[in-house]
């Protein structure tokens, strides 16, 4: 039988540790909590500890392997991976980081191996990461929204609880509900981006996830260059609205509707306007 973890070391002795889940895709509007889990990772100087087996879960088609060529010789070939770290940290616990693209098949394996590690390592709770676009606009903090199953004390108190949802989920929503029924306690961590700013990167996203994050964990994380990113990324907003009455007048709305707490308002529409902007975006990058 084809072994669906593979251990590339020995995992350290973790106390009371916190599995973060981030699988880039469905839900992760402005790749937000795919950014959190890496700038985390690289802040922690967390260690590679094993990975899941990509041909199992991954289909390379959708996701194919890249390739480095030089000089006619090709130097270098990356794969697609879902990797689990370990970070020792500071306070009172580590953490744990499964990063990487969500699976494209074997969910109901993929949950069975996660729940394993959980088990082996001693978790004491997951937190899924991820990001939905909101009626919400970029001149104010970035909001974060959980859902919790199975939590073993009170919820986050800067974090307002999701809206009523039925639809479609991603991976890492099946992670929580299905976790929670193995007795794992999970907390799902969603940040609210601009509607119209969804399709590209969001670091003033990653950075209140961040933020978030260290609170769950009681621990302090130097988050310098993510609000650098962040004022930057405000100002390129900014100067691609500038001279735009429709864009203004989207954008007075929506401070209006942040304003008043009105949650379930009706969201402007942006379409115009968040391809013009995104355009611009990647112009600058």
């Amino acid at each position: 039988m084809t072994e669906l973890v593979h251990w590339t070391s020995e995992p350290p002795a973790l106390r009371s540790p916190i599995l973060l889940i981030a699988l880039d895709g469905f839900v992760d509007a402005g790749e937000v909590g795919d950014h959190a889990a890496v700038f985390l990772r690289h802040r922690w100087v967390a260690d590679k500890i094993a990975e899941l087996d990509s041909d199992a879960f991954l289909d390379f088609r959708a996701r194919r392997p890249s390739v480095v060529v030089d000089a006619g010789v090709v130097n270098r070939l990356e794969w697609p991976r879902i990797e689990l770290y370990a970070a020792q940290l500071e306070g009172a616990r580590d953490a744990l980081l499964l990063v990487g693209p969500e699976p494209d098949m074997a969910w109901h394996a993929l949950v069975d191996e996660v729940a394993a590690i959980c088990d082996r390592l001693g978790v004491v709770r997951a937190v899924t990461l991820g990001a939905y676009p909101a009626a919400t606009p970029h001149t104010r903090p970035v909001g974060i929204a959980q859902a919790s199953n199975a939590i073993d004390g009170p919820p986050l108190d800067d974090a307002t609880p999701v809206a009523g949802y039925t639809g479609p989920v991603g991976a890492a929503t099946v992670l929580q509900a299905e976790l929670a029924d193995r007795g794992v306690p999970v907390l799902g961590l969603w940040a609210e981006v601009p509607h119209y700013i969804a399709g590209s990167p969001n670091p003033s996203g990653a950075l209140a996830m961040v933020r978030t994050v260290a609170e769950l964990l009681g621990v302090e994380v130097d988050v310098a260059e993510l609000e650098a990113a962040a004022k930057l990324h405000r100002e390129q907003v900014d100067e691609a609205v500038a001279d735009h009455d429709e864009a203004a007048e989207l954008i007075s709305n929506l401070e209006e509707i942040s304003d008043a707490g009105e949650k379930d308002a009706d969201v402007p529409s942006g379409e115009a306007l968040a391809d013009e902007i995104e355009r611009f975006l990647r112009s600058e990058d």
